[in-house]
């Protein structure tokens, strides 16, 4: 047998229609199972970061709670030390520990004069004068 060869100006007539690619059976089924195995983790994805998220915050609220519970606690102690300091401050308290160590107050009061202090002299004013003009000087 033998085969003829068709002249070169004789070609196949032209179809109009556009051509496309024809898949083979069940691969149209398997990428619609791939989306919604792709669509079903996302979901599962999204629900643990959720989840996860809620978590985190309920952990945050607990801190905060337990904070707070030590603030109120460090305030109703710091309020029972003020009382403690004022009631140690007392004038009464402390008189009464002076008289039974022995002390008391004096009848006559005593001025002591010390030479150089207080006595006839340049006033106050003068001093403080001479004061600042001596550290003024200084570097």
């Amino acid at each position: 047998m033998t085969a003829r060869l068709a002249p070169a100006h004789a070609r196949a007539p032209r179809r109009t229609r556009e051509f496309h690619v024809v898949l083979g059976p069940g691969t149209r089924g398997r990428a619609r199972r791939r989306y919604w195995v792709l669509l079903g983790i996302a979901l599962a994805a999204a629900f643990l970061v959720s989840v996860y998220a809620r978590i985190a915050l309920d952990r945050s609220a607990f801190v905060v709670t337990d904070i707070d519970h030590q603030i109120s606690v460090e305030e109703a102690r710091y309020w029972d030390l003020r009382l403690q300091v004022t009631e140690l401050q007392s004038p009464d308290r402390i008189s009464s520990l002076a008289s039974e160590m022995g002390m008391v107050y004096p009848e006559t009061v005593r001025t002591i004069d010390v030479p150089g202090l207080g006595g006839p002299g340049a006033g106050i004013d003068e001093r403080w004068i001479d004061l600042k003009a001596l550290l003024g000087a200084q570097p």
